[in-house]
């Protein structure tokens, strides 16, 4: 390992890439971040994360589908580690508007890894996602299982990086599939279930429920899966030079079990059964043996003590930002 080891994080602005930049940074890591501003959901929400985790300065406007420009910045910074967090998020918007999915997910995806081959990166770190499971009936779900076939572009999408990385073994860079579970926490994107709901309930309005109240979720928290990811960084793992891992509590809950979470929590929620999403899974739940295996943190923050974090972060949050972000991305 380089004496200054430096590292680049995709999707620097996003969720789970801010948390983790922040973490690096704080941590003394030369760290870099890169990510595209996407109108996706209110780029405000990015600007503001990258104010409050003091990352002015350390993250770039670069489109990891435009090749020549993520190009011009990597041979630029060199970097010894590369995580890829940028893609486009969403199951249901993923019909929508198809096409990011296949740029930015795919395209650039690609172009990152032979980037990194060429640059001699180290490790290659990226996101790929529970939704590759699809609906499983061999829960919990093990990294070395048959998958089914993908419910949504989305999936689909997770699934062809993992295969396409898999392409990229032979080489010296040791290349790592991070299977992600329902994450969530403060500063969480908009769109996500979570943050409709609570967004609702600030509001004053109903929050339309398109699944059952016993689907059950695998809930990851944000601050979890950046620990993870910083330990895989930097200790050397005793396997192969490509691994998949799942991330997650190995623990689901039921929609009807976060409901009265939120309630004992002071945050009754007040919903309209609407009809079920036919992209939806009715089940997440990996196991994380494996990441026990490899001596590596199993994620350990109950539903309870992350949803309090998030509502008090929440709480935090100006209703008018609440109310911009909630009406941007209720869309989907």
């Amino acid at each position: 390992m380089p004496a200054e080891p430096k590292v680049l994080v995709t999707g620097s602005a996003g969720f789970i890439g801010s948390c983790l930049m922040r973490d690096l940074i704080s941590s003394g890591i030369t760290t870099r971040g890169i990510d595209n501003y996407s109108d996706y959901y209110n780029p405000s929400m990015k600007l503001m994360r990258e104010a409050e985790f003091g990352l002015e300065g350390k993250t770039f406007n670069v489109d990891i589908a435009d090749k020549e420009e993520l190009a011009d910045f990597m041979r630029s910074y060199r970097p010894d580690f590369v995580v890829n967090l940028a893609a486009q998020g969403g199951v249901r918007a993923s019909r929508v508007h198809p096409i990011p999915y296949l740029l930015g997910n795919q395209v650039g995806f690609l172009n990152l890894l032979e980037l990194s081959r060429e640059l001699k990166v180290q490790k290659f770190i990226f996101a790929s996602s529970s939704s590759v499971y699809g609906d499983s009936t061999h829960p919990p779900f093990t990294e070395n299982q048959q998958l089914c076939a993908p419910k949504s572009l989305y999936a689909l999408s997770k699934l062809s990086n993992e295969i396409i990385a898999k392409y990229f073994e032979a080489h010296e860079m040791s290349i790592i599939g991070l299977r992600l579970f329902t994450v969530y926490g403060p500063w969480s994107r908009p769109d996500m279930a979570m943050f409709q709901m609570l967004a609702s309930s600030r509001l004053n309005k109903h929050f339309n429920l398109t699944a059952a109240l016993t689907v059950k979720r695998d809930f990851t928290y944000v601050g979890d899966v950046s620990k993870v990811i910083r330990e895989m960084l930097f200790k050397e793992l005793d396997g192969e030079r490509f691994e998949i891992f799942n991330v997650c509590g190995g623990r689901p809950y039921s929609l009807q079990e976060l409901f009265g979470i939120l309630k004992n929590s002071y945050q009754e929620i007040k919903y309209i059964q609407l009809d079920q999403d036919e992209l939806d899974v009715k089940l997440t739940h990996g196991s994380t043996e494996k990441l026990a295996k490899f001596g590596l943190s199993v994620p350990i923050t109950t539903l309870e003590s992350g949803v309090l974090q998030t509502l008090d972060w929440f709480k935090s949050i100006p209703t008018n930002d609440v109310s911009d972000w909630y009406k941007y991305s209720s869309i989907y």
